[in-house]
């Protein structure tokens, strides 16, 4: 009676002890403050001499040693030479391989009982199963034989249990956190890789791109003392474009020699082409063994990612000055990752700021071109208003018998002949002074003069005297001089666009009255009859006797050499004078403000054509026809395009108006309403000498263009303009990334065919496939099939 009270008293006990264990498992939630609770404050209440608690390594199949109480537990949280069991080894090996207790009443009878700390006679374990799976083995020996019993078994396997599911619970919990973790700082780099994107869309200027990424590096990672390094002059020197320091001034855009045989760490990096995370003891023993130096203070830690090739070469650094701080290898990954990022980001920032520099600047003679030129004048006007002792003058040159020269030595020589004029120009200029090419053979010059002008008399002769000097070129001696016309500003009640064309005007008059002269625009000679008018009275009467006729110039699709489309070109055929070239009428007609009655003759010329080879021409072909911005946006010849839609909308899915960017930015709303009605009636618009005006990036997002003709500027200097190539290859891309159509104008050699061919230019017109033809002509190439 009284063993069977005992055993209940046992029973009750260890019932508590299970009891108490639950409750206190809910206040406990690390994994370590529950496995050393089991092993001190449980497991010990149940009067064993020893426990061990056992973690599964379920990568490595090992049972690792995680808690203690007895002699394998010297202090409070240490385990006394921990060793590791694989699954089925031993009796916890084969506890956790069998999922099932395993006691063990006399361990020598137990060939597979392994010895830890020392040699004990009987041996309990019992594993922790959590939704099927063991996570661990608590274990227990005696140096009694047959210590342990089933109530011990017991007792344990419903402690083991509980401990198991407050494990696995925490162990999910655990898992779903560094799962959102994960997803928070992915989200965070996929966020910052976006801003990275469209910092080249948001930024003005280079310096401003590097601030900003700055800014997005340091939201991941500690950069408060971060740079941009680039290689420069083909791998020989290295450029800071920018750099935050707080130990030292660094100078904005300094350049570095490179120094292969002992470069600086940030060469060092460069030369292996590796990421490299280095602390401040290494870097001081490369620094003593002359593999590198570093420039400035010795930072705590460095971390070093290069980006780019041959071409294009760079390094984004991040470095640590404090102990509190040092980078970890998550951190090197990290930043190579980004440094891809960063790498096109650049590349695309630069190659922005060149298309930008382009919509500015002419290409051949990188002078400002007449947009910006109009942009200098309209703001020194502003100036010299508020300032009634000073003025300003404007100077248009034109190089007398440029034509000559192309005709004779070709049009490689004539665009040399332009650079060395430009520079002889430039020569005779002040710093101040605003030289620009309108575009041809014709300059401009924007000249702030105080309230005389003797200054400016003595720059236009010295000009004329410049000009007039023979030059060499390719061994050529070329001679040629320039006409200048000057128009002043002194206060008078005047636009911008005034002062402009007086100075267009007064050239004019200097070539009239025999060229290599300047003539100053004198407002009594305006009545002064000249060709101008006689082009004007006769214009009106050749519309009328069908004297204008159109030629056209195959283009041609470059994949395949089928003729896709043709340009319609305007030609006056004059019963007395025979064949006037449009360079001559059109600038006249635009003075005049006839131009848009002869876009609306065009137009219609155009719609004629279509109607009569209608059956003839693929769906895909378009004819393409010139329109000025005045006609571009006038009533007139929306009207035209009206009533042929009324009538047969079909005709009109085979046009396609060539608009410059000068129509553009004479009217940005008119025109962007103009293109939206027109494309609606099925007509296609193709942006015309694209990089000769204001190419701003703005207006190709803004605006609905199906092609964008590239001036025949870049093409003629592909064979020996390596930058050309560069901003060729960036326009073709930034069109085909907006889907759309290019066209090279002016392709004159079979080099330059193959080289647009390859870089996926999509088709092309020039001398080299056809020069512009007579109706019949087209037609029968049309007929046959021609492929070039």
């Amino acid at each position: 009676m009284k063993e069977e009270l005992a055993l209940e008293d046992i029973e009750a006990k260890y019932l508590a002890i299970v009891s108490e264990f639950a409750i206190e498992m809910l206040s406990i939630n690390k994994v370590e403050s529950i496995l050393w609770h089991l092993a001190h404050n449980v497991v010990s209440e149940l009067g064993f001499e020893d426990v061990v608690v056992y973690l599964l390594d379920e990568e490595r199949q090992v049972l690792c040693q995680k808690a203690s109480f007895g002699n394998k537990n010297p202090h409070r949280y240490q385990i006394l030479h921990p060793i590791e069991i694989k699954v089925g080894e031993g009796v916890v090996g084969k506890a956790a391989e069998t999922r099932t207790p395993v006691l063990i009443a006399d361990t020598r009878q137990y060939a597979e009982y392994i010895i830890d700390d020392e040699y004990r006679l009987s041996e309990l374990a019992v594993p922790m199963i959590v939704d099927g799976k063991v996570i661990g083995v608590i274990d227990s020996e005696h140096h009694q034989q047959g210590f342990f019993n089933h109530q011990h078994e017991k007792t344990l396997f419903a402690i083991a249990s509980i401990a198991a599911i407050k494990i696995g619970k925490n162990q999910t919990l655990n898992k779903l956190q560094h799962t959102i973790e994960e997803l928070e700082y992915s989200s965070k780099i996929q966020d910052t890789l976006f801003e990275i994107a469209e910092l080249i869309f948001e930024t003005d200027s280079l310096k401003e791109f590097y601030k900003r990424l700055h800014g997005c590096i340091a939201r991941l990672t500690f950069a408060k003392n971060f740079y941009i390094a680039l290689m420069t002059d083909e791998g020989t020197t290295l450029t800071l474009p920018y750099c935050v320091d707080e130990q030292d001034d660094v100078e904005e855009d300094e350049v570095i020699p490179l120094d292969a045989d002992r470069p600086s760490i940030t060469g060092y990096v460069l030369n292996s082409n590796k990421p490299l995370l280095i602390f401040e003891e290494e870097m001081a023993e490369k620094i003593a063994d002359k593999q590198m130096y570093i420039r400035g203070s010795l930072p705590k830690a460095w971390l070093g990612v290069p980006f780019g090739d041959n071409d294009f070469k760079g390094i984004v650094v991040v470095q640590s000055y404090s102990e509190s701080f040092v980078f970890q290898e998550k951190d090197k990954q990290l930043l190579t990752f980004v440094a891809k990022h960063i790498r096109n980001a650049i590349e695309r920032m630069n190659a922005k700021s060149e298309l930008e520099f382009l919509a500015l600047h002419d290409p051949l003679t990188l002078l400002p071109n007449r947009i910006l030129f109009a942009d200098r004048v309209e703001h020194a006007l502003d100036n010299v208003k508020r300032v009634p002792e000073t003025g300003l003058a404007i100077l248009f040159l034109d190089l007398d018998r440029f034509k000559q020269v192309n005709d004779c030595f070709g049009h490689h020589i004539g665009d040399q002949l332009l650079q060395q004029i430009a520079l002889l120009i430039e020569a005779c200029l002040k710093p101040c002074d605003t030289l620009c090419r309108l575009g041809g053979d014709e300059f401009a010059i924007l000249i702030e003069t105080g309230s005389g002008s003797e200054e400016v008399v003595k720059v236009a002769e010295k000009i004329i005297e410049q000009v007039r000097k023979p030059l060499t070129i390719d061994g050529s001696q070329i001679r040629t001089s320039t006409s200048i016309g000057c128009s002043f500003y002194h206060g008078e009640d005047i636009s911008a666009k005034t002062l402009l064309i007086q100075a267009d005007e007064a050239m004019y008059q200097a070539k009239l009255l025999g060229r290599d002269q300047v003539f100053y625009y004198e407002p009594a000679e305006s009545d002064t009859s000249t060709s101008t008018y006689k082009i004007e009275r006769e214009f009106l009467s050749a519309i009328e006797n069908h004297e204008f006729y159109l030629e056209f110039q195959p283009i041609i699709q470059l994949s395949s050499g089928a003729i896709t489309a043709a340009e319609g070109l305007v030609r006056w055929g004059h019963p007395e004078q025979g064949k006037i070239a449009p360079n001559t009428f059109i600038p006249e007609l635009i003075k005049s403000g006839y131009m848009h009655k002869l876009d609306i003759y065009v137009a219609q010329k155009a719609l004629d054509f279509i109607f009569m080879w209608r059956n003839l021409l693929a769906k895909p072909f378009r004819l393409n026809i010139n329109i000025s911005g005045a006609g571009f946006n006038s009533p007139n010849l929306m009207d035209v395009f009206n009533k042929q839609f009324e009538k047969d909308p079909l005709i009109l899915q085979h046009l396609c108006l060539e608009i410059t960017e000068q129509t553009i930015v004479s009217n940005v709303n008119d025109t962007k309403l103009t293109i939206d009605s027109l494309r609606k009636m099925g007509i296609q618009i193709a942006l015309d000498d694209f990089g000769t005006g204001y190419s701003s990036l703005s207006y190709l997002h803004q605006f609905t263009f199906d092609s964008l003709k590239i001036d025949r500027a870049f093409i003629s200097d592909l064979d020996d303009e390596k930058d050309n190539r560069i901003i060729l290859d960036t326009i073709i891309n930034l069109a085909r990334s907006l889907d759309i159509k290019t066209v090279a104008e002016g392709i004159e050699t079979l080099e330059q065919y193959q080289y647009l061919k390859t870089m996926d230019c999509a088709c092309g017109q020039g001398f080299y496939m056809s020069r512009p033809i007579g109706m019949e002509n087209l037609i029968t190439l049309l007929e046959e099939g021609i492929q070039f």
